[in-house]
């Protein structure tokens, strides 16, 4: 009987000591005394510190899930990152750049991502600007093979990580590097890869922020459906995004007082002029806080299509809706709402009207 009372007198602080981390580290370079502080990945939070003595550190406690953190030794200016829940870890090494760590299974995934899959990205960088600088066709020609060529592997692979390491926090890393890196920016394909995470991977900082920019990012995005709005026109009268559905409409977003707008607005008139009986037209949203230079320079450009604009500039409510920062931009929708290309500026917005609408 007193034995089944130990045992359930001891489980409690065994189950306590799973909850906690330990890390020892012995790293030949680092001088006796040294501080060495463990710090969240924000690099702000200080979970705890020590000091090294007889060329050992110890850092223990305890963290509420598995993600990245950060090893600092502040008077060598010098950092770390480390993946880790608590876990049981072992650093050793001869200098700050030259470590081994093991008992940490997620920090393994963060050095395959190091050294198997960032290399990759980084080739895709290379031929990237190989083509952009290139001074020949053929040497642009074969920039474009190898930069697909690249870009596929590179993209299949960040697929396969995925999908075999889908409860790793590295992996939401992963997937916020490959979209951060890529000009592209497709968040639907990052919607579509953040949707097999699971487990542990969702609790982390990596997944938590792409939610919030998956969230933000597919606004106005390409592919997606185009969120209604309404505005007053020059005439005081509300103005409706979904009034115009069954047409193609470019929300054209611009300014009396913006001069590239201005540049580019014979552009749309041209394409409006052309396609406008072929079921396209233009609705100009403007950031105009003056409502005299909004009608003036609508008639100096001869802009003969719906104009809206609540006349508060950036803060106006359909540019915040979309995120619009800047101008000019636009979005081309299509008959059934969905935006189908975005920023169609000089021959790029009558290629694309060809394409859909024909000539």
């Amino acid at each position: 009987m007193k034995k089944w009372i130990f045992i359930f007198l001891i489980l409690p602080l065994m189950v306590q000591a799973q909850n906690n981390f330990l890390i020892t580290g012995k790293i030949k370079s680092v001088p006796e005394n040294t501080r060495v502080v463990l710090l969240g990945f924000s690099g702000t939070d200080t979970i705890t510190q020590t000091t090294i003595q007889n060329g050992v550190f110890q850092l223990s406690g305890s963290v509420p899930n598995t993600d990245a953190r950060i090893i600092l030794f502040p008077s060598l200016q010098r950092r770390m990152v480390l993946f880790m829940g608590n876990d049981t870890i072992n650093i050793t090494g001869n200098s700050e750049n030259d470590i081994t760590i093991t008992g940490s299974p997620t920090n393994n995934d963060y050095e395959e991502f190091l050294y198997d899959i960032k290399p990759l990205n980084d080739y895709v960088g290379y031929y990237r600007k190989q083509m952009m600088n290139a001074t020949t066709e053929g040497m642009r020609d074969s920039a474009v093979i190898m930069l697909n060529t690249v870009y596929n592997i590179y993209q299949n692979t960040v697929d396969r990580f995925v999908e075999r390491k889908k409860n790793s926090p590295v992996a939401a890393l992963l997937l916020a590097y490959s979209y951060d890196t890529d000009p592209n920016r497709d968040v639907l394909l990052l919607e579509k890869r953040y949707k097999e995470l699971s487990g542990v991977a969702l609790e982390s900082q990596f997944a938590k922020n792409l939610a919030t920019i998956i969230q933000q990012d597919k606004v106005g995005a390409v592919g997606t459906q185009a969120i209604d709005f309404t505005q007053s026109d020059t005439a005081g009268n509300n103005i409706s995004l979904s009034s115009f559905k069954g047409k193609y409409v470019l929300i054209d977003f611009w300014a009396s007082w913006c001069r590239p707008c201005r540049m580019e607005n014979p552009n749309v008139v041209a394409a409006f002029n052309k396609y406008k009986d072929k079921n396209f037209t233009v609705l100009g949203v403007s950031l105009d806080a003056n409502k005299d230079n909004w009608i003036q320079a609508i008639h100096n450009d001869n802009l003969t299509w719906t104009q809206v604009s609540d006349l508060k500039q950036f803060q106006n409510a359909v540019a915040e809706m979309y995120h619009i920062n800047e101008i000019p931009q636009n979005i081309l929708v299509d008959p059934t709402g969905k935006i189908i290309a975005r920023n169609l500026r000089g021959e790029a917005l009558p290629q694309k009207l060809e394409q859909v609408l024909g000539k």
